[in-house]
């Protein structure tokens, strides 16, 4: 996710709204068949970690809240839940022939080599999947799962709106129409630059016909996911969750959205847990920051060990106000996997630390000229030059000249 100077400020804090949606649904009446644009690679069989997935979720994958996913997705189906009158409208058509060629396109150039480089590169945490942490993440899924395809859960934090999955039976071809723009129109960074840039987000993704779980839910269902469950809670101050209605999100410091989601084909069901809030460590505009914030405190160091990602994370975790979400994920994480966006390189100590880097390292562009450049790095990456392995795909903030890096820090034991 990017954030521009200019915007800075609103990327310190976010301020819990409600969103509106669709509860939980029964199973649709008739079955669906999926055409998958984007595979990720299948690895043995594995059952729920009962530690993590809760009992009584939905566990069939025909059911109306996939379905709605499936038609947000742009994935056509013979037979839906989601009405034939929304599903016949020509200008869904078009939606379903552009999502299908900005996939299509990523998925040749981008999320392939991603996968095939991971199978070398994180051959360790592909063969030990556990809980991946992915701070100023948006609702970007999309790359997540292409490193970490089969983690037991992943647990995202961000600015924008929950937002839920709208109910098809109840929505008109306006609303329809607009909740297909938003989505398409939040579409075109992650594709055509992969990232998203947050004052676009501010109104593509933010508003009463979109938000993170719509735009999850998409990058789910195109990457070869089905949509189980989805249910919606929040944290008491020991950190412990609280399952609540959907129209009572926005009530409480620390809501959160629950999505449940397997492998077509597959029996794992995995979990995708959300939270809107604000990462710095003081309060801004009235919204506690993590000091203030017992709860989600909590419930971050009660996180098993496991994984973080993080990438175009706008340098925030460099900064010495936000230490508390820094010093969690250092805490939790057996393995880091980021750009030079995330955590600032002079972090992590080598006596503590094994440090592999990849790509090349370029100062920041344009938007973070003003103190984000790490000569420590540029000296490790010159230093190491022999030891420098390369970066087959372009991800991150020089799209344009497509000169990335990516470092992978291992805690050693």
């Amino acid at each position: 996710m990017k954030v521009t100077p200019r915007f800075l400020g609103i990327a310190i804090s976010a301020i819990v709204l409600s969103s509106c949606g669709s509860q939980p649904a029964k199973t649709a009446e008739t079955n669906t068949e999926k055409k998958d644009t984007v595979a990720v690679a299948a690895k043995k069989e594995e059952t729920a970690n009962p530690d993590i997935i809760e009992p009584g979720i939905n566990t069939d994958a025909h059911n109306k809240l996939n379905d709605v996913a499936l038609y947000l997705a742009g994935i056509r189906q013979d037979s839906s839940s989601v009405p034939s009158r929304l599903r016949n409208l020509a200008s869904y058509k078009q939606y379903c022939d552009t999502l299908d060629k900005g996939f299509s396109n990523i998925e040749k150039n981008r999320l392939s080599k991603m996968r095939d480089w991971a199978k070398t590169e994180m051959a360790n945490e592909l063969a030990n999947p556990k809980t991946v942490l992915y701070p100023f993440s948006g609702p970007d899924i999309l790359h997540c799962v292409q490193f970490f395809p089969d983690a037991d859960q992943y647990v995202m934090l961000a600015l924008e709106r929950y937002g839920a999955l709208p109910a098809a039976a109840q929505m008109d071809s306006a609303k329809a129409s607009n909740t297909l723009k938003y989505i398409n129109n939040s579409l075109e960074d992650i594709i055509g630059k992969s990232y998203f840039i947050t004052r676009k987000m501010a109104y593509n993704v933010s508003n009463q016909y979109n938000g993170f779980t719509p735009l999850a839910c998409v990058f789910l269902e195109r990457t070869g996911h089905s949509i189980l469950d989805i249910r919606y809670k929040h944290l008491t101050e020991d950190g412990k969750e609280v399952d609540q209605p959907l129209d009572s999100m926005g009530h409480h410091q620390n809501d959160c959205v629950v999505i449940y989601f397997k492998k077509n084909g597959g029996s794992k069901i995995q979990k995708l847990t959300y939270f809107k809030t604000n990462l710095g460590d003081d309060p801004y505009l009235g919204t506690p920051g993590m000091l203030g914030n017992p709860g989600l405190q909590a419930y971050l160091n009660a996180l098993p060990e496991g994984y973080m990602y993080a990438k175009s994370a706008s340098y925030l975790m460099c900064q010495k106000d936000f230490s508390v979400i820094r010093n969690i994920c250092m805490k939790k994480s057996k393995t880091v996997l980021q750009d030079d966006t995330g955590i600032a390189f002079g972090f992590y100590d080598p006596k503590v630390w094994k440090i592999t880097l990849y790509g090349n390292y370029e100062k920041p562009i344009a938007d973070f000229h003003g103190g984000y450049y790490q000569a420590n790095l540029q000296a490790a990456y010159k230093k190491d030059s022999a030891s420098v392995k390369p970066l087959p795909f372009s991800l991150g903030y020089h799209w344009k000249d497509q000169v990335q890096n990516l470092m992978k820090f291992e805690k050693k034991s």
